[in-house]
């Protein structure tokens, strides 16, 4: 399979169920690129990218509410980095589904920029004090 980001242990963030929703984030992200690479059609483009909107609003809502049983102190600021995302993505599906061209590049680009920075620092700290909260 083609893949644009391989899913490797230094995106584990060693918290079960926020590394399995960032793993199948991956997935999809690659299948994108698969379907860029692969095909370059518009119509699977679509696909990949309504599957991402579905499931990115499934991990933000389980992210959201482990921040609120837990009283995460930064939960707002993490929050409006979802839905600073989801419009981010709802506004190129948008774009693809009028037939601009290129949109599928801008959105591989996107993501990767954006999905593994957001693991690394900021789905980082949340872990850190899941881990925290735990442990206490």
């Amino acid at each position: 399979m083609l893949a644009i980001v391989e899913w490797n242990d230094g995106l584990a963030l060693g918290v079960k169920i926020i590394d399995e929703h960032h793993q199948r984030l991956v997935e999809i992200l690659n299948q994108c690129y698969q379907a860029l690479m692969l095909h370059d059609s518009q119509h699977e483009v679509d696909a990949v990218m309504k599957e991402l909107e579905e499931y990115t609003l499934y991990h933000f809502g389980t992210e959201k509410r482990m921040m609120e049983d837990l009283g995460y102190p930064a939960a707002a600021g993490h929050l409006e980095m979802h839905d600073d995302f989801t419009r981010v993505i709802a506004k190129f599906r948008n774009r693809n589904q009028s037939g601009e061209s290129f949109v599928a590049m801008e959105v591989l680009e996107f993501l990767q920029t954006w999905l593994l920075e957001h693991i690394k620092k900021t789905d980082s700290a949340f872990a850190a004090f899941i881990k925290e909260k735990q442990a206490a």
